[in-house]
């Protein structure tokens, strides 16, 4: 078994991380791509990794993660520090080759060590773990980008917003849409009967709807293909937003005013779900050219990455740091973890989505 610490460093870093970002994104202290993998690459990507390793078993009903399942978001952590040195020396090629490859290898030793347990279950499989598994498949695509650029220097910016969509959206937006239809329910301390339907029938929209968007994106580049770009990522979009639509629906009717809190993980987690709605509908307006895309990164930190980690790390912090049952010292801490979600998930909300919609 893993260090009770692996957890929670990987947590404290993360959000250590999109601080860090956010601050060099809104004053412009260093080249966005440092900013944006100082927050992708070393903060979130191992986090996503870490909270996979420890959520398969429970989703799999199977033992613990075993210390193979901790290597991955190793790996990653090595091939955030190697893209950050890259980006902060001279962009070198070579840099960031083996910070992709490091991070695909984490991606497929995750991948098939969850299919394993997938394998030996007992019993039908939860769909949440589809989510993952299709969430590491868009990492791969993503890392694979960054390795095909040196190869087609002319189609490097095509394949570089493939690689951004396919990790923002792909990577990250279907691992925390297939994780909050599980968690915000246990936030809240109601059951949610709809969600295992939702999963079930939404991970093909989601998928769809984000290569559309990522091919979109690539192809809008030349001016022969903008019209093509747009007629793939917009149908894509509108998919997305649709799937996120429902899911606010249902929590909405489900759980009414808990979602508006003051206090508490549910509401900063609602507040995360409302700001990639949010930066779905400015990104829509981006791809019509109504805003610039430059800002986007910044508002996808800001008002999604942020809420979603805190709220996320608030709840589960406690159980990380001392694993089984639940006591008295788990509900005192994660109450004070928790002071003030609410109206710090709605704060980020609101100023991440300002940053990307008057920049």
């Amino acid at each position: 078994m893993p260090s009770p610490l692996i957890l929670p460093l990987f947590a404290v870093t993360a959000l250590l991380a999109l601080a860090g970002a956010g601050i060099l994104l809104v004053t412009g202290k260093a080249v966005p791509q440092l900013a944006a993998h100082l927050a992708f690459a070393l903060g979130i990507l191992p986090l996503i990794l870490a909270a996979m390793a420890y959520f398969v078993p429970v989703l799999t009903r199977s033992g613990g993660a075993g210390a193979i399942a901790w290597w991955a978001p190793l790996l990653a952590s090595g091939g955030g520090i190697l893209a950050i040195f890259s980006f902060a020396a001279d962009f070198s090629a070579g840099g960031l080759g083996l910070a992709a490859i490091l991070s695909g290898l984490a991606a497929l030793s995750l991948g098939g060590w969850t299919m394993n347990r997938v394998r030996n279950m007992p019993g039908p499989r939860h769909r949440g773990v589809d989510w993952y598994l299709a969430a590491l498949g868009f990492l791969l695509l993503a890392m694979l980008a960054v390795l095909l650029m040196p190869l087609f220097p002319a189609q490097r910016n095509a394949l570089r917003l493939f690689h951004l969509h396919a990790n923002l959206l792909g990577f990250v937006g279907l691992t925390a849409l297939g994780t909050l239809q599980v968690l915000l329910p246990t936030c809240i301390g109601q059951p949610d009967p709809g969600a295992l339907l939702r999963l079930r029938r939404d991970l093909r929209w989601a998928v769809a709807g984000t290569l559309l968007i990522a091919a979109g994106a690539a192809f809008s580049l030349s001016g022969d293909g903008l019209m093509t770009g747009l007629a793939l990522a917009l149908p894509g979009a509108a998919i997305y937003c649709g799937m996120i639509m429902r899911m606010l629906f249902a929590w909405r009717s489900r759980f009414g005013q808990a979602l508006a809190q003051a206090h508490g993980a549910g509401p900063s987690l609602a507040s995360a779900a409302l700001g990639l709605l949010g930066l779905m509908i400015l990104g829509i307006a981006h791809g019509i050219g109504w805003l610039p895309a430059r800002p986007a990164v910044a508002g996808f930190v800001i008002a999604f990455l942020l809420p979603l980690v805190s709220g996320a790390a608030g709840q589960l912090l406690p159980t990380w740091l001392r694993p089984g049952a639940q006591t008295p010292w788990h509900q005192t801490l994660r109450t004070r973890l928790c002071r003030w979600g609410g109206v710090r998930g709605l704060g980020l909300l609101l100023f991440g989505l300002l940053i990307t919609g008057l920049a």
